[in-house]
């Protein structure tokens, strides 16, 4: 978490808060690490693009890599590891038919 308050700290207009799972944003795994939610935002802290879902976050290199991620703009590059994105709650995924 240190890790993660410092990255969020050190972006402008950023805000962290500490919460239960967000079920009807998160498909969270009790004791399986951190899951988190970011979303870009303006200096009014209106959103500039969409939620990327985090977690779970188990060791300090994932949150390592989630903060340095977050200090480089949460660019769409690959620099964020695939296994550190979250997968949607149930209600957010559309069903097949």
């Amino acid at each position: 978490m240190n890790g993660l308050r410092h990255a969020v700290r050190e972006c402008p207009h950023a805000v962290m808060v500490s919460t239960g799972c967000l079920g009807k944003v998160l498909h969270c795994q009790g004791g399986r690490g951190l899951q988190g939610v970011v979303q870009p935002c303006g200096i009014d802290r209106r959103p500039t693009g969409m939620v990327v879902r985090l977690g779970p976050l188990v060791t300090e290199a994932d949150a390592e890599a989630v903060a340095a991620w977050l200090q480089a703009g949460m660019p769409d590059d690959g620099t964020l590891p695939d296994r550190l994105r979250a997968a949607p709650a149930p209600q957010q995924v559309a069903p097949l038919n």
